[in-house]
């Protein structure tokens, strides 16, 4: 009886293994659970992703920020020896005009001037263009307007204080006379009182 009893079993055993399991509750619910831990996985990863960037973005912009600073840490030093340029460049205005008396103070002077200005051009200081170019309030103080017509409206035809750029960023504004037109009453007065 024994022997036909383990033949039964062999035979169920066969035919269970050959049959495939029906999906059941437990299998559905595992398939859900994986499918969720994916998408968790997924939100996880995306969420790095974006906190990497955002960190990033801060390590740049701490850098950029920490160059400029480097960059402009002197500005307010650079400012206040423009203003010793500019009583050098009179006192040297001063001494041309006086003639041959004080040339070798007007030497001296001279050297000290080009001295300091090669200095401050070796840290970023550039002194920049102003007459004979068209007015730009980012650049140009205007101080008065010159009435004329050798020049075209809005253009600088005087310049009363020097501008200096600090490597690209304006300094101190060039302190400015800039050309306008003649009204017309003023033309034809001029032309009547001929």
């Amino acid at each position: 009886m024994t022997s036909e009893f383990n033949d039964i079993r062999e035979e169920d055993v066969d035919e269970q293994e050959a049959q495939p399991a029906a999906p059941g509750p437990q299998l559905e619910k595992l398939s859900r659970e994986l499918e969720q831990k994916t998408r968790e996985a997924a939100e996880a990863n995306e969420k790095y992703l974006r906190t990497y960037a955002d960190f990033e973005n801060y390590r740049k912009r701490m850098q950029r920020d920490a160059a400029d600073f480097r960059k402009y840490a002197n500005e307010q030093f650079a400012l206040e020896l423009l203003t010793v340029v500019d009583h050098l460049g009179l006192a040297l205005k001063h001494a041309e005009e006086s003639g041959e008396t004080a040339q070798g103070m007007r030497e001296g002077v001279e050297l000290v001037y080009k001295q300091l200005r090669e200095a401050l051009e070796k840290f970023g200081v550039k002194q920049f263009g102003a007459a004979g170019e068209p007015f730009d309030p980012a650049q140009h103080d205007a101080m008065m307007q010159v009435v004329t017509d050798e020049v075209p409206e809005n253009t600088v035809v005087q310049v009363m204080q020097d501008g200096y750029l600090y490597h690209e960023k304006v300094l101190r504004h060039a302190k400015v006379g800039v050309s306008k037109k003649q009204d017309g009453e003023h033309r034809e007065e001029r032309i009547d009182e001929s």
